[in-house]
C-alpha cells in the first residue's frame, strides 16, 4: 500500500516531463500572438484598445 502511495507522484512527475518536452511550445506562442496588440490582450483588454482607438480618432480630427 505504501508502494501505490510513492509510486503515484513518480508517476505523475514522469507523464508531466513526457508531456512538457513533447510540447511544441514555439507553435503556441505564434498562435497566442495572434490575440495581442500593442501588447493588450484583444478580449481581456477590449475596454484599453477601445480607448486608445477613441483617442487616435479625436487626434484625427483635431
Amino acid at each position: 500500500m505504501i508502494a501505490v502511495f510513492i509510486l503515484i507522484p513518480v508517476v505523475s512527475f514522469a507523464l508531466f516531463i513526457f508531456a512538457c518536452y513533447k510540447t511544441d511550445w514555439k507553435a503556441i506562442d505564434e498562435q497566442n500572438q495572434q490575440f495581442y496588440v500593442d501588447g493588450y490582450h484583444i478580449y481581456y483588454d477590449r475596454k484599453i484598445l477601445r480607448q486608445k482607438e477613441v483617442e487616435q480618432l479625436k487626434s484625427k480630427l483635431e
